[in-house]
């Protein structure tokens, strides 16, 4: 091989080599400029007591605008809804419609020193549903879920500063 042709190939992998190191830091500087979750919501629902007999079971949401959050927790559907939380100066009020598979049952406001105002709302599953895999349901509470015996309940909250 001549020198040429071998100048050249260093050249070229030189070239190559400063691309990516080039990529990888824009990519780097880019994930330090996205917003890195809805931390007010969060800050919020870490607040809200639940009631010993429900268990979270995944959580979900912050959407299109990386501004929500969502808790899924399953328990017995005997429980009045409004029971289930409590926390910094949540108030719930019966509401009804539904989203899809959801049906809303409690609407509200909560707000701490830490998250600022937040939307709440609570949303139970239509029971005749099959739940979503990502849920950790044994077996039996899947059964449970369908027979009624159990139900999951969504705790949602949306918090202003994660709009800002």
């Amino acid at each position: 091989m001549s020198q040429r042709k071998a100048a050249g190939i260093i050249i070229g992998c030189f070239v190559a080599g400063s691309l990516v190191l080039v990529l990888l830091g824009c990519l780097g500087a880019l994930v330090l400029l996205l917003p890195d979750g809805p931390k007010h919501a969060h800050r919020y629902l870490s607040q809200v007591q639940v009631d010993p007999a429900y268990r979270q079971v995944g959580q979900g949401g912050q959407g299109n605008c990386n501004c929500n959050l969502e808790y899924f927790y399953v328990g017995p559907s005997h429980t009045d809804p409004a029971q289930v939380f409590s926390g910094p100066t949540l108030t719930l009020q019966p509401t009804d419609g539904s989203i899809a598979v959801w049906d809303r049952l409690l609407e509200g406001e909560g707000a701490s020193e830490t998250s600022g105002n937040c939307r709440v709302v609570v949303y139970r599953y239509q029971r005749d549903r099959e739940p979503f895999d990502d849920w950790k349901l044994s077996t039996d509470e899947r059964a449970l879920v369908a027979s009624g015996r159990l139900v999951v309940l969504s705790l949602y909250a949306s918090c202003e500063r994660d709009f800002d």
